[in-house]
């Protein structure tokens, strides 16, 4: 028997997040273009708030799961991110980054940060 498919609390993929908030970021002025371009070198964690609506003594209210973000950047990356953004910037960011969830993913970001990542040259010795 099929089921119908239920969109509730799934997330896309981090790769597919990130080419939706390209797009969005893409026909915008610098220094969105620049940070457009360098979207897609980034690696997304989610972390999902856990909450139980249906405690025991608690009558039940529909409330949206919170959700901490976290993407991660080659350090090249990340300090030109550095450069480039402000506290204001990435707040627009964090909106871009929540307008591109599917509108029943039942998810809204409490916290979003962008951390960077020492790379290992291992590949050369």
């Amino acid at each position: 028997m099929n089921r119908p498919k239920s969109y509730t609390y799934e997330l896309p993929d981090g790769k597919t997040l990130l080419h939706s908030v390209r797009r969005k970021l893409e026909h915008q002025e610098a220094p969105w273009s620049d940070i457009a371009g360098w979207l897609l070198d980034g690696h997304v964690e989610y972390q999902p708030i856990r909450n139980n609506p249906m405690r025991s003594g608690y009558s039940y209210m529909y409330q949206k799961a919170g959700l901490n973000l976290t993407l991660y950047y080659p350090e090249k990356i990340f300090n030109r991110l550095l450069d480039l953004l402000d506290k204001k910037k990435v707040g627009l960011l964090k909106i871009a980054f929540q307008a591109s969830f599917p509108e029943r993913s039942g998810y809204v970001l409490n916290e979003f940060k962008i951390r960077g990542v020492i790379e290992d040259d291992l590949s050369e010795e």
